[in-house]
């Protein structure tokens, strides 16, 4: 599965990372962040 998010732009990047990998240790989840490549 692909998800594309828009986030705004005074995100930080480090927090928004640390919370997707707390939610998905917390459902058993394997996933990666990372930005779109053009």
């Amino acid at each position: 599965v692909q998800l594309v998010a828009n986030i705004p732009g005074k995100t930080s990047i480090s927090a928004l990372r640390e919370e997707f990998m707390d939610f998905c240790d917390q459902l058993n989840l394997d996933a990666i962040l990372e930005p779109v490549k053009a």
